[in-house]
Formats: structure tokens, sequence, C-alpha cells
């Protein structure tokens, strides 16, 4: 794995980083020699000049765009050098090499992710695929990023016992509750479904940093403001942890595969759950 315009030491940190992923969630040996991490400066002109040959796959933010080749090696991840601060990039391009690493096995499964119609990427679970790589991601460079951060306060040295501790961490998502305020403010039941898919991707980030610390469905254990109330009245709250559950249990490509059909009972769930706030008792 190839890393430009990055310092030694921030090299050196990223690789101490991945040290605290599981083999089994992203295998960097299997990545090393076809994929290239490079930071720029001109980061939406470089967006901009690959849009015509990569169109995008649901996973583009500010911070980094992955540049997934189907057929071959050489990705690459281009890193917004002006989104990311301290150690922030250890973050980001976790997130990016989680996402490469579950592209490759849902490719080589489905065909050519790029050439899916709607109809194709329904059948073939490609948007219950995205909620659970950001799921994943979000697990996963949650865990890189805070134990890396630990150490560079504490040393080499593992804590007493094995067990890291944190400072208090506000767990809260006020990107959840705008989503579900989206909902609330929908006058149909065709906005309320283009809000649903806001308010799934923002429960995949907040339950993927919730699962850094728990390993059980139990968001109110953490976050004393989980918006129980709020999810219950717009999306149901039992599909919501149903959804949670189903994501945890997924801790790798194949154990997605096996909770593709839960995961998608989920969302069917929420789904009557809206029609029965446009349509009551029918």
């Amino acid at each position: 794995m190839e890393m430009f315009n990055f310092s030694s030491g921030e090299t050196a940190r990223f690789k101490r980083a991945l040290s605290f992923v599981h083999r089994q969630e992203l295998d960097t040996e299997l990545l090393a020699a076809n994929t290239l991490i490079v930071k720029t400066e001109n980061f939406e002109d470089e967006c901009e000049q690959l849009a015509p040959y990569f169109s995008g796959l649901g996973l583009e933010n500010a911070n980094a765009r992955l540049v997934f080749h189907p057929n071959q090696g050489g990705h690459k991840i281009l890193v917004n050098k002006a989104a990311i601060s301290e150690l922030s990039y250890i973050h980001t391009m976790v997130t990016e090499l989680v996402h490469l690493a579950n592209l490759i096995p849902y490719n080589a499964e489905y065909g050519n992710v790029y050439r899916f119609t709607q109809e194709q990427a329904i059948g073939h679970y490609y948007y219950e695929f995205l909620l659970w790589t950001k799921f994943q991601a979000m697990k996963i460079a949650t865990r890189a990023h805070a134990l890396a951060s630990w150490h560079e306060q504490n040393g080499e040295a593992p804590p007493e016992g094995g067990c890291y501790q944190f400072g208090k961490v506000s767990l809260h998502s006020d990107r959840v509750v705008a989503a579900l305020g989206g909902l609330q403010a929908a006058g149909t039941i065709a906005a309320w479904r283009e809000g649903l898919w806001d308010v799934l991707e923002e429960l995949a980030f907040y339950f993927g940093r919730l699962a850094f610390y728990q390993q059980t469905p139990r968001p109110e254990e953490l976050d004393e403001h989980f918006p129980a109330a709020a999810i219950a009245a717009m999306v149901g709250l039992e599909p919501c942890l149903a959804l949670y559950a189903a994501l945890q249990q997924a801790r790798t490509y194949g154990q997605w595969r096996q909770q593709q059909s839960p995961i998608r009972k989920a969302i069917v769930a929420m789904q009557d759950h809206g029609k029965g706030l446009f349509a009551p008792g029918v």
C-alpha cells in the first residue's frame, strides 16, 4: 500500500493504527500491492476530473474519494488535505479501505457495480450493502482512531489489564435527529420515503460508532439522549433496533450475506410504518 504526500511520521502512525484492525475485517496485505493513497490539496478538482470515468457509488464524502477499479488493481484513495486535522486522517483512510475491502468481494459476486440498473441494485441488495459497509467502516475506523490516539497520549505500552479507558465521549448524533426531523416535516409519503434513506444512512453511521463500545443493540445504555421517541414515531423502534442487531452480527462479508434479508426486512418494516403515518387504519 503506497502513500503519497504523507510524512514518515504520518505513515508510521497509520500503520500502527492498522494493527488495531482485525484481518477478517480488513486484509491490508490483500490491498497492499494494488492501492495508492494520496493526500491532495486539489481534492475538488481531482474529484471533478474523475467524474466522467467513475460514477458515484454512494460512498462519496467531503473527506476522501475512493477510486475503485472493478476489473483490475490500481485502486486509489484521494484524501482531502483541507478536511483533516491531527490524527483524523487515520479515521478517513481506514473508512475508505474498509469500503474498498468490501467492494472487492461484492463486485466479484455480482458483477461491475458501475453498470447496475436500479432493478439490479435492488435485486443484488446494493442499498443494504451500502448501509452495512458504512456501519462497518465507522465501527472499525472509530476503533483504529481511538486506540491510535490513546497511544499517542500514553505511549506504546498497552494499558494495564489490557483494558483501554477513555475520557467522556459524546455519542449523541445531531445528524440522526436532523434526519428524523426531515421525516416529521414530510407532507407526503413520497417525501417521507426519500427522507427515509437519509435516516438509514445516519443510523448506520451512528450505530457503527456505538458498536465500538457495545456488542448488543442497546443504544439507550450508551446515549442518554437516544431519540427513542422520535424513532418510534417516524420509523418504528423495533425495526430500528432489528437493523442495528443485523448490522452488528455481520462482522465479515460472508456474514453480511447471511444478514441481507434481515436488514431488508427491517427496512421494509420501517417503510410499512411510514405508510401507516399517511394512511392510518388502512
